[in-house]
C-alpha cells in the first residue's frame, strides 16, 4: 500500500507541474479548471488516496496554485 501512496504523490507532482506551466502562460489570467472524467474503477483508485470522508463523493476537486483539477465519475 505504501507503493500506491508514493505513486499518487508522484501524480500530484505532475499536476503541480501542469499548474506551474499554466501559471506561466496567458491562461494564468483566467479561471482555470481541468475536468477529468474517469471510469468508476479508476475514480475509486484516485479517491482511495484520500481520507475515508471523501470515499463516497461523486466529484473531487484538487486546487493546486489556483488551478482546479476536478475528478468526476464518467456518465
Amino acid at each position: 500500500m505504501g507503493e500506491d501512496k508514493e505513486s499518487f504523490r508522484d501524480e500530484l507532482e505532475k499536476l503541480a507541474s501542469i499548474a506551474e506551466i499554466i501559471d506561466g502562460s496567458v491562461l494564468s489570467k483566467g479561471d482555470v479548471k481541468v475536468v477529468v472524467e474517469m471510469e468508476p474503477e479508476e475514480y475509486k483508485k484516485v479517491i482511495g488516496n484520500f481520507a475515508s470522508v471523501y470515499q463516497n463523493l461523486q466529484e473531487l476537486v484538487i486546487d493546486i496554485s489556483g488551478v482546479n483539477f476536478t475528478f468526476v465519475l464518467k456518465t
